[in-house]
């Protein structure tokens, strides 16, 4: 919010600029900026007209000596007929620059050298227009700076709101808050209006027929007006807060609302049917022109100003363009009105308005500044723009708006959340200073009487922080805190999910957070089916936008997203992963259930190198970094080809199981999703349930040593059915192996030349060791000799001809 100083300095006395934005945000309303508006008068000085003659060449000129402070008077050529000797008056001399950027020079004008510039109020941007120069008081000091002597310009806050602080989006609102740390009197402007004519009784009738809606609807009429521009220093005003200036009865609505804090609306009496005002929820199909041209299809659940036969306004939002006000307006009537703020800001939301109305509102006003506020416009009308105000304030209650609550706050409990040595006395006097009526005992808790304007204040504990506030932040003691340490067991969930960021961390990917939302266009591009389970989903009540209306039932559009976002900024390699939780539906009025799981994903980006070589298909290496994590949560976890998830490849995916139970997925995206995604490097993704594996018992930690005695390796190429797995071949050769078998792995895949054409060569590496000797050829072969006729048995592998090499290991 904007706040001008010269509008504030007519509600309190304050100190400088700089004072004001500390303490502001010292009491946690933090001052953005403080930003110079107005004329520059850096480079004009006060002077004293000592003599003034006739120009010798010219009848409209004169010759002024002026002195300045300095050692002898200037001469300076003025044509302004009202410079007079003993005046003092504003002098820009040569080499300065005027408030309009213009350098002054020294000049000659008519024969005679012009040493300065005596400047008017218009030529120093005081004033539009001005007869003549500027005359100053007499006291001026000579050489003074003018802008020591001239109220020149403004200095304008900029004042960043927290959402619970609706009271201070107004002058009025700041004021208190400037009155709180510096104490004096807080001035309000005149309010009350002089009222002749007929009773508005007479004329409008007001009914609130949504009740909880519309605490209270009140309505002043002002008739006879002539509408115009604004007065200049009302237009100032509005420009300085950041509006600009629409017509004289529009204009004092916006000040009013910026004084006070009050949204206040005026409609062209003339054109409301029936002379009645309803406050109303919206009609089935009912349509309205708002004030910025557009029309608008409204909901039953949308609050609306209605006349006799349509609505005329968007409670709490906007007007309508039928009833505004403009050049043929004569009779004014003016509403001020507490909307219930939630349906203001559903309303708001729903039809993307933002208006300064609506900010207000959504964070609740004032009820007791209801009837002010209307006082205070109808005074202003009718000052500005003639007429009269009929007599009378034409009022409608709905419910009753939240009564000013009685709070109960003790004294100890201050000082030990605050950790300070505050008296009774204090506590009341801090708490008065923020308009907190304050009723003690001596005795118990002190009985607190919170504003109407605080609707934030609402518990004994907001009272702590009022004290906080004002006795400042900076005056509580730094002190350690002392507690009571009590051992407490570390739930397996999080240690699971620290182990599971720790070891991606350590594989190289960078942890990201996404929203927890996903639109059915995301879910589309990932290929679910329209009866996949994930399809079901939990939609938000007051969605910002369609494609945040759900909340996700995978993360893989999530971090699909992430990776086309960097691919999009040239980034070309992407590693990255999130915890996150899913949500899934349960009964209608259930809350959904609410899984974590981690995901990642990896771009493989263009090669970097001239002698880069061909690398392998990313599936391992998503595989890789999946089961490094899977080793440091110590979860046994087996790979069954094919996940059979509709994003990714069928021929490059897994599903991951442990303990008999689905854990996970990964592999390479399908290539009709990464066509739709837009990704066009390879990527591959995986998926981790943390609640499952959480669930699954720890594995026990065991120590084995390290053999000192030699490992000896065995390479086996064996010619396998070409739709063969490799991963179910090296379950079965653990299996098999014995005891003695340390390690397996393939190695290579070869299919060509010498390789029938049904058939695929897979070469096998085998490592065996003992701990407590070495091997002999004998035992190493018995193993080797027993896998081959498991592999020819079970999978009619054939051993191709001298592929069985033995290879001497490491000790």
């Amino acid at each position: 919010m904007r706040v001008p100083l010269s509008w504030l300095a007519d509600f309190v006395d304050a100190p400088d600029a700089g004072a004001i934005a500390a303490a502001l945000t010292q009491g946690g309303l933090e001052v953005e900026s403080a930003t110079r508006v107005g004329p520059d008068l850096s480079g004009v000085r006060v002077g004293h007209v000592v003599e003034r003659e006739k120009h010798p060449n010219a009848d409209r000129l004169s010759v002024c000596r002026v002195d300045l402070g300095e050692a002898e008077p200037a001469t300076i050529v003025c044509g302004a007929p009202n410079v007079a000797a003993g005046q003092k008056v504003a002098v820009v001399s040569p080499g300065a620059t005027l408030p309009g950027g213009q350098k002054l020079e020294k000049a000659k004008i008519r024969g005679v050298v012009s040493h300065g510039m005596i400047c008017s109020a218009k030529e120093l941007g005081l004033a539009e227009e001005s007869e003549g120069i500027l005359v100053l008081d007499p006291a001026a000091p000579v050489g003074a700076p003018l802008d020591r002597v001239v109220a020149a310009g403004d200095t304008v806050l900029e004042v960043a709101l927290t959402p619970n602080r609706g009271d201070c989006a107004s002058i009025l609102g700041i004021a208190r808050e400037v009155r709180a740390h510096f104490g004096g009197a807080l001035r309000l402007p005149p309010i009350e209006p002089a009222e002749q004519g007929e009773p508005a009784a007479a004329t409008v009738r007001v009914a609130i027929d949504d009740r909880a809606g519309c605490p209270r609807y009140c309505a002043r009429l002002v008739r006879g007006v002539t509408l115009g521009a604004s007065p200049a220093w009302l237009v100032a005003r509005l420009e300085a807060a950041g509006m600009r200036s629409i017509n004289a009865v529009v204009d004092v609505t916006n000040l009013v609302l910026l004084e006070l804090g009050q949204p206040l609306h005026a409609f062209d009496w003339r054109t409301i049917r029936g002379g009645e005002i309803h406050v109303r929820r919206a009609r089935a199909d009912e349509k309205i022109a708002t004030l910025d041209g557009a029309t608008r299809a409204l909901a039953s659940e949308d609050l609306v100003i209605a006349d006799a036969e349509r609505a005329i306004a968007i409670a709490g939002v906007m007007g309508g363009a039928e009833t505004e006000v403009g050049e043929r307006t004569r009779d004014v009537l003016l509403e001020s009105a507490h909307f219930d703020a939630t349906r203001v800001r559903r309303t708001a939301r729903r039809l993307g308005l933002a208006t300064e109305a609506s900010y207000r509102f959504e964070r609740g006003i004032d009820d007791a500044g209801v009837r002010r506020a209307i006082d205070r416009a109808a005074r202003l009308v009718a000052e500005i723009c003639g007429g009269s105000v009929a007599p009378g304030v034409v009022e409608a209650l709905g419910d009753a708006a939240s009564a000013e609550p009685e709070l109960a706050l003790e004294p100890e409990r201050v000082n030990r959340l605050l950790g300070t040595a505050l008296d009774r006395a204090t506590i009341a006097e801090l708490l008065a200073r923020v308009d907190v009526a304050v009723a003690d005992d001596g005795r118990g808790p002190l009985r607190c009487r919170v504003p109407s304007h605080r609707n934030d204040v609402r518990r004994a504990v907001d009272l702590v922080e009022e004290v906080a506030r004002i006795h400042g932040y900076d005056h509580i003691p730094t002190e350690m805190p002392v507690q009571r340490l009590v051992p407490v067991e570390t739930r397996r969930g999080r240690a699971v999910t620290a182990a599971a960021r720790d070891a991606l961390v350590a594989a190289g990917l960078v942890e990201c957070m996404t929203l927890p939302f996903a639109s059915g266009a995301e879910l589309d591009a990932i290929g679910l089916a329209a009866d996949d389970p994930r399809r079901r989903s939990v939609r938000l009540v007051n969605a910002l936008t369609e494609e945040e209306s759900r909340l996700r039932t995978t993360l893989a559009p999530s971090l699909l997203g992430v990776a086309r976002a960097n691919r999009a900024r040239q980034h070309a390699r992407v590693r990255a992963f999130e915890v996150g939780r899913v949500f899934a539906p349960l009964a209608a009025n259930d809350l959904p259930r609410e899984t974590l799981q981690v995901a990642g994903v990896l771009v493989r980006g263009e090669p970097g190198l001239w002698d880069a070589r061909e690398p392998a298909p990313l599936f391992f290496e998503a595989k890789g970094v999946v089961e490094a994590t899977l080793a440091a949560l110590g979860v046994a976890a087996a790979f069954e080809a094919d996940a059979r998830e509709p994003y990714l490849h069928p021929g490059a995916s897994a599903r991951i199981s442990a303990s008999g139970r689905v854990v996970g997925a990964v592999g390479e995206l399908h290539p009709e999703t990464a066509a739709r995604l837009e990704i066009d490097a390879p990527c591959a993704l995986f998926e981790l349930d943390l609640d499952a594996l959480a669930a699954l018992p720890a594995a026990p930690v065991a120590y084995r040593e390290v053999s000192r005695h030699p490992s000896v390796r065995r390479d086996l190429a064996v010619l396998l059915p070409r739709a063969q797995a490799a991963g179910d071949v090296l379950a079965a050769i653990r299996g098999t192996a014995g005891p003695h078998l340390v390690e397996a792995a393939v190695f290579d895949r070869y299919e060509g030349r010498g390789v029938p054409e049904e058939r695929v060569s897979v070469a096998f590496r085998l490592v065996f060791q003992r701990p407590d000797r070495t091997l002999t050829d004998a035992e190493v072969a018995r193993a080797t000799d027993r896998v081959v006729r498991m592999l020819a048995d079970r999978f009619g592998g054939e051993l191709r001809q001298g592929a069985a090499q033995a290879q001497p290991g490491g000790g």
